[in-house]
Order: structure tokens, then C-alpha cells, then sequence
């Protein structure tokens, strides 16, 4: 079966859809992703773009917020690349938003395989956030 290529749309200057899944940048600061569907290597890389891109708008560290709630499963080069993003200069806390069990299995993979501390997995969105504006 043929791929085919991730379709990126950037909407305004702080927002950018990848496919079905978004990525905004809010008055806040805080970059807000909300992911949907399964995530390969080239959706990986696409979304660590997008979210540079909207990092390197602010000065300093920038706080995540994503949402998993739809979001599919990721191989294991989607891992790696999400992994290694993670780790980048720029980014700040990383708050991981989901009641949907896939967001609980990914979240806990990316907190068990990352050295970062700031990273933490919240069953509220309220919490999340809270966390985020510490």
C-alpha cells in the first residue's frame, strides 16, 4: 500500500495543522499540540518542525501542552525522533494529556526512555495546565 505524504498546512503565524493534528503556538507561550491518528517517521519529523518553528518564535524555554486523547500508535522510529526532540535546547516542561489508553502507554514510554524531568503525564487538562504555568 503507497503512502501518502504528510500534508502540513501552516493556517497563521502560530498555528500549523499537520495532517489531522494541530500545533499552536498561545498568547500564553505554551505550545499546544493536540495529536490524532498513528504517527510514522515522516509524521514525526514533521511534527518536531512545526513545533520548532513555533518554539524559536519565543525567547528561552518552551512549555507543551499535548493532548493524546486521539492520537494512534507510533512506530518505533516515530519513538526515537519524539524522543530525541524532546531533549532539544528549547524545550521546556512537557505536560501529556489523556484518558484514552494509547495516551497513557505513549506517555509513560516517553517518560520511562527520556533523561528529561520535566516531563509528566496529567488524566486532566486543568492539572496539566496548572503545571504548566508553575
Amino acid at each position: 500500500m503507497e503512502e501518502k505524504p504528510v500534508e502540513i498546512k501552516q493556517v497563521s503565524e502560530r498555528e500549523i495543522w499537520i495532517g489531522e493534528s494541530r500545533f499552536y503556538l498561545g498568547e500564553d507561550n505554551i505550545i499546544y499540540s493536540t495529536i490524532v491518528g498513528d504517527i510514522d517517521a515522516e509524521m514525526a519529523i514533521a511534527f518536531d518542525e512545526a513545533t520548532l518553528k513555533l518554539m524559536n518564535m519565543v525567547e528561552g524555554k518552551v512549555n507543551v501542552f499535548t493532548d493524546d486523547n486521539k492520537a494512534g500508535t507510533p512506530s518505533s522510529e516515530a519513538r526515537k525522533i519524539m524522543q530525541e526532540f524532546i531533549m532539544h535546547e528549547k524545550y521546556g516542561k512537557l505536560a501529556i494529556f489523556g484518558l484514552h489508553p494509547v495516551a497513557r502507554v505513549l506517555a509513560s514510554f516517553i517518560m520511562g526512555v527520556t533523561k528529561k524531568e520535566d516531563v509528566h503525564f496529567f488524566k486532566s487538562k486543568e492539572d496539566a495546565l496548572a503545571w504548566l504555568k508553575e
